[in-house]
Order: C-alpha cells, then sequence, then structure tokens
C-alpha cells in the first residue's frame, strides 16, 4: 500500500521536472559541409583591384563554392589544398600553422559550433565560434573583358584568408524548437590570417623586365569585426542553416604591391596600374560572405 500511494506522487515529480527541462533546456547546434559566396561592396573594392590597380580587378568575383568535400575537387579541404599546393605554408599565421599538423587533412576542416541557451525573457543568446576559409585566384576571380585576353596582362596574384570567428547572437523568438525556424542576428570579431603570393608573368610586351614569370610570397593577420544575421531550422535532428556576414571595413591585409613591384615601378604602373596614384600599403575584405551549411541540433 505505502508503494502504491508513493508511486504516483514519484511519477507526477518526475513528469513534471521532464516538463520544465525540455522547456528550457539549449540546444548546441554544429554546422559543417558549408558552400561559401563572397560579395564585395561595389566594383573598386575588389581587394585585388585595392592591391594592383589592375581594371581587370575592378568589378572582380570573390570566392564561390564548397570549402568542404567538393565533389569536383581531389581533396577533403579544397581551399587548403590549393594553398599548400602554391607553397604558402611558410607564411601562415599562427592558428594557420597550428591547424596544418593535423595528420592527413593538413588543415582545418569548415565548421561551426553555437550554443544557444535560454534567458528569463523571450528571446534565446547564442555564443558561436566557426572557421571557414577562402581561396582567390587572379585567373578565376578576375572581371570579364572583351575581346583577346591574355594571361600575362594581368599581375599574378593568389590569396589564401582563413577566418577563426567569435559571435554572440539573439534569437529573438527564444531557444529554436523541432520543427521551428530559428532567426538570430548578432555581432562578432575574427581573427583573419591571410597568405598573399604575387609577381609578374611572363610578358612579351616588357621582355627586359618580366622576361620569366617571378614570384614571392607574404603573410598578414588582423582582427576584423562583423555583423551576422541568418536564418536555420531548430530541433534535435539535421537541419540547415543560411548566414550572412558582413565584415566592416577594416584595412589589415598587407599590400605586396605597394612595397615591392618585383619590376621597376615605372614600368609596372604603365603596364598594370590603370587607376595611377600609388597603390595603398594596406586593404580590406569590404562586402558581405553568405554561408549555406548543413546543421545538426541536440
Amino acid at each position: 500500500m505505502v508503494l502504491l500511494l508513493l508511486a504516483p506522487n514519484i511519477s507526477a515529480q518526475e513528469e513534471t521536472a521532464a516538463v520544465q527541462t525540455g522547456a528550457g533546456s539549449a540546444v548546441w547546434r554544429i554546422a559543417f559541409w558549408e558552400i561559401l559566396h563572397q560579395t564585395f561592396s561595389s566594383d573598386n573594392s575588389h581587394p585585388f583591384y585595392q592591391m594592383t590597380g589592375s581594371n581587370r580587378f575592378s568589378g572582380g568575383k570573390g570566392f564561390f563554392g564548397p570549402t568542404t568535400l567538393d565533389p569536383g575537387k581531389d581533396s577533403l579541404i579544397p581551399n587548403i589544398n590549393y594553398k599548400n599546393k602554391d607553397g604558402h605554408g611558410g607564411e601562415d599565421g599562427f592558428l594557420t600553422k597550428l591547424f596544418s599538423n593535423i595528420p592527413l587533412l593538413k588543415g582545418l576542416p569548415t565548421f561551426s559550433l553555437e550554443y544557444i541557451l535560454p534567458t528569463d525573457y523571450t528571446v534565446g543568446i547564442g555564443l558561436s565560434f566557426a572557421y571557414t576559409n577562402i581561396w582567390m585566384d587572379d585567373l578565376t576571380v578576375r572581371a570579364a573583358t572583351s575581346g583577346a585576353d591574355p594571361d600575362y596582362a594581368t599581375p599574378l596574384l593568389r590569396m589564401a584568408s582563413h577566418f577563426y570567428m567569435f559571435s554572440a547572437a539573439i534569437h529573438p523568438f527564444g531557444v529554436p524548437k523541432s520543427d521551428d525556424l530559428d532567426i538570430f542576428f548578432g555581432l562578432g570579431l575574427s581573427r583573419v590570417e591571410s597568405t598573399v603570393k604575387h609577381g609578374i608573368r611572363t610578358n612579351p610586351t616588357i621582355p627586359e623586365y618580366a622576361s620569366t614569370t617571378q614570384t614571392k610570397l607574404s603573410g598578414s593577420s588582423g582582427m576584423l569585426p562583423f555583423r551576422r544575421l541568418g536564418i536555420a531550422s531548430g530541433g534535435d535532428s539535421f537541419g540547415f542553416m543560411m548566414e550572412f556576414i558582413f565584415p566592416a571595413n577594416n584595412e589589415f591585409i598587407d599590400n605586396p604591391f605597394s612595397t615591392n613591384k618585383i619590376i621597376d615601378s615605372t614600368v609596372y604602373d604603365s603596364t598594370y596600374n590603370d587607376r595611377g596614384g600609388e597603390l595603398p600599403a594596406k586593404v580590406g575584405l569590404p562586402g558581405g560572405i553568405t554561408r549555406f551549411s548543413w546543421t545538426y541540433s541536440f
């Protein structure tokens, strides 16, 4: 009789605790297998145009494509593979060099991890760390040209950038639940580590200065504030997330063409620098980055 009397009470207490826990529980969200699209705020804000002054980069493209497991590539992390094959490793930043010691991969796959917790109000608060990277090659990101388009008329320029992003976000409708859509916005700060290979290709129009392809390598790093806005599926299973990242217009990437144009400055300016004047010592990444990724929430 004692057991029968106590059993309903225990069951009710457990059920109440479960309801309370479920109603206010935090959520972890992992994002992976992302597709990245980089755009710039104006035709003249492309970093390669800022670096070189060449009209071939005015209105140029940013990076677009998967950053992990690209079906058309032979590497799990294609941008890291491009960078390593191009010999950038010696100028990598501290974090990028640290993660290059990962066996087989030689780099860190792109991902994000977010912890979304409830508050005493309707809104939820999210704390996030994300890593992504971009790779820009002058021959693939330059603007479309008309007529003959010799490669030697484009300054050689290849850049790898790694974004280590910390952010906080507000989730106006609270911690996302199953079958809900989660809208969020917030602010963050990213450490960006970039390596740049720059040079001049063999150019028959200036044989005395460019009889062979000549290149040099440099690296730089800096802190980049950003705004973050996105939408994701909620729940305790697989879903998706689309987020928009708007970096501040900070100039933190050292411009190698500002101090070392490989060839005589007068010859370089007359051959490649279409905008004229001195080239800036540093450039930024003004514009936006769109990340689409698959997620798992628990």
